[in-house]
């Protein structure tokens, strides 16, 4: 049977950070890991995997390309990390965390890259302009995560797991940010004009149908300023490829998935109640204080009718603008952030089982055991002893 580290001693034990931890267990880069609401267990003898950003930095030159459009649209976080042909990486880093933001130049006139975020906010991404004249189509998916954005209005709009965006350059908004502080998709960046052309010399090529992507714009995009697609099987379908293309062939399947994508768009037809579901800045600014006082009190348990009232919100709208902020409903939210949070304070604190779940909001030692174990597959005291072994494990490794 195998013993499971927590994400916390599996960072320390590598010398990397929690996030890289959450990144190479969700990448799927280390083997026999299970997951634990938000979190993971690492299996004790799994192998630190070999840094990958380090082995492309090895292998790519520092001469570029497009490097002040790629940095223009990421704004004063970026940095050059690396790059070689039709690839560049950026680092991101700020007071609220870091990223890593590979780009490809797919088709002249068309780019693509890989979001790997872990920060509330880039800052300057809301600056971002268009040079003048330029008629630009910009396509996000998130594949998990996050994303705000405040449009010109007032109204807030969220692109949660599967969901995809279109909108145009400069951005219909005033305001985004990653409200989880985590947040992995793809962006597309569209020149229309030289897109269009140079799409539609690969496929007369192969004597398929041209693309109209000012057409596919202008249809999408009609009096709005900014779509969201709901998740789909068709969206999933064609994205997930993408996140799994192998290396050696990444360059050609992004310019076969591209043109695939625009087909479908090409005929695509948003589902408008689907497609609008906004709040207003106001009732987000009260929801996300909401959740700060809640998190602040894990001692107490709040019923949605006291929310309610205590914050003057009608209660279907409380839950629908919760879940479109957060990605999840309340009490979900609430029972896995007290679940991190007791299983921090079992590794880390002194104090009883029990007195730990009083402080997560659990009157009974019995109510709080229970809900732990299926959370983490295992009650609070097994964790706790597991935990205890493991950094003893650490330590003596340490000593040798």
């Amino acid at each position: 049977m195998h013993e499971y580290m927590s994400v916390h001693e599996t960072s320390q034990r590598w010398g990397i950070s929690e996030r890289r931890v959450h990144k190479l267990c969700g990448d799927g880069r280390i083997h026999g890991v299970i997951r634990f609401g938000r979190s993971w267990g690492i299996p004790c003898d799994a192998l630190k995997p070999e840094d990958a950003r380090k082995a492309v930095s090895k292998q790519l030159t520092a001469i570029i390309t497009h490097k002040d459009d790629a940095a223009d649209f990421l704004g004063p976080d970026a940095k050059l990390l690396a790059q070689s042909g039709s690839c560049t990486v950026f680092q991101l880093e700020n007071d609220t965390g870091n990223g890593i933001v590979t780009f490809y130049d797919v088709f002249p006139g068309a780019q693509l890259c890989y979001n790997d975020l872990h920060l509330s906010r880039i800052t300057g991404h809301d600056d971002m302009k268009a040079a003048p004249g330029a008629e630009i189509l910009v396509i996000n998916h998130c594949r998990e995560g996050r994303f705000e954005c405040e449009l010109s209005g007032g109204e807030c709009g969220y692109l949660g797991d599967g969901d995809m965006a279109v909108s145009q350059m400069p951005p219909p908004m005033k305001n985004s940010q990653y409200p989880l502080a985590h947040y992995h998709g793809i962006s597309i960046m569209l020149d229309v004009p030289a897109a269009t052309d140079s799409i539609g010399h690969a496929l007369q090529s192969i004597g398929a149908m041209t693309l109209d992507i000012k057409e596919i714009k202008e249809r999408l995009l009609f009096k709005r300023p900014f779509l969201i697609m709901r998740s789909s099987e068709e969206i999933s379908h064609i994205f997930s490829e993408l996140y799994h293309a192998p290396d050696a062939l990444k360059e050609s399947y992004i310019r076969l998935k591209l043109i695939e994508l625009l087909l479908f768009l090409s005929v695509a037809v948003p589902d408008e109640e689907s497609s609008r579901r906004y709040f207003y800045k106001t009732r987000v600014n009260t929801i996300k204080a909401m959740r700060e006082y809640m998190t602040a009190h894990l001692d107490k348990q709040f019923t949605l009718e006291e929310l309610s009232a205590r914050w003057d919100i009608p209660l279907t709208a409380m839950k629908n603008c919760f879940k479109s902020v957060f990605g999840e409903p309340i009490h979900t939210y609430m029972r896995e952030y007290r679940m991190q949070t007791a299983s921090a304070l079992l590794r880390d604190a002194d104090e009883s089982i029990a007195e730990i779940g009083a402080k997560v909001g659990y009157d009974s030692h019995a109510q709080f055991s229970m809900a732990f174990k299926k959370a983490f597959g295992i009650p609070p005291s097994e964790y706790r002893k597991v935990v205890v072994q493991n950094q003893k494990s650490a330590s003596d490794f340490d000593n040798r």
